[in-house]
């Protein structure tokens, strides 16, 4: 599993997400977190940060998406914070990964903008 690197461009499939997991108090539920969210199919890069209680995850919207990920973090007992904001974020996640999805199976376009004569 690589180490998460902020600076890295994703690809279009591709998406980084930060989840607050309040749980989070020991460098033991870390590797835990890690080795759970790890295990999902398409996940590129996963790191727990126990002093900001946190885990950043990075994965392929093609193999796995945000609420799978939110699940394995429930099932493996730390689950994250649940207020407005986060279902807000929840939802949000959701429709652009939809959308990155729809996107990638459309036809490619045009070679270029005018019509045939």
């Amino acid at each position: 599993m690589n180490k998460l690197d902020a600076t890295k461009p994703l690809s279009t499939l591709e998406f980084r997400r930060l989840v607050k997991a309040p749980g989070l108090g020991h460098e033991a539920d870390a590797i835990i977190v890690e080795a759970k969210i790890g295990s999902l199919p398409g996940v590129r890069a996963v790191v727990a940060d126990v002093k900001k209680h946190r885990v950043m995850v990075c994965y392929d919207v093609a193999r796995t998406d945000y609420l799978t990920v939110i699940d394995a973090l429930e099932r493996a007992g730390f689950p994250p914070v649940d207020n407005w904001l986060s279902r807000r974020k929840r939802d949000w996640y959701k429709f652009t990964e939809n959308n990155a999805k729809e996107n990638a199976k459309a036809p490619p376009p045009a070679c270029c903008n005018k019509p045939p004569k």
